[in-house]
C-alpha cells in the first residue's frame, strides 16, 4: 500500500519524457495536444443518432406534457445533428473519391 501512495516524483524523469509545464515563452514551440487520427464523423453521427432514439423514449415515457415536449424538442435536435453529420461524412467521401478526378480532367 506504500508503494502505492508513493507520491514522490523524479521531476528529471518527467522532463524526458516531455511531461513538463509550459512557460508562456515556450507555449507556441509546440502543440499541446496533438491529434493523432481524424475525428471519426459516422461515430460521432452515431451517438446523435442514439441521443434522439433516447430522448425520444423518454418523451414517450415523460409524466408531464411540458417533460415531454422537451424531450422531443431534444431528440429533433440530436436528430438533425446526427442527420448532418452523416450527410458530412458522406460528402467527405465523395470528395475525396472524385477530387483526384476532377484535378486529372482539367489538367488535361
Amino acid at each position: 500500500m506504500e508503494e502505492f501512495i508513493d507520491i514522490d516524483i523524479d521531476f528529471a524523469a518527467t522532463e524526458r519524457m516531455g511531461h513538463t509545464r509550459h512557460s508562456p515563452e515556450t507555449a507556441g514551440a509546440r502543440q499541446e495536444l496533438a491529434a493523432g487520427e481524424p475525428i471519426d464523423i459516422y461515430h460521432w453521427a452515431a451517438v446523435a443518432l442514439v441521443t434522439a432514439l433516447m430522448c425520444a423514449v423518454l418523451g414517450y415515457a415523460a409524466g408531464t406534457p411540458a417533460l415531454s415536449r422537451a424531450a422531443n424538442v431534444t431528440s429533433l435536435v440530436f436528430g438533425v445533428a446526427g442527420g448532418a453529420l452523416t450527410a458530412g461524412g458522406i460528402v467527405r467521401s465523395l470528395r475525396s473519391r472524385f477530387m483526384p478526378t476532377l484535378r486529372a480532367s482539367r489538367s488535361a
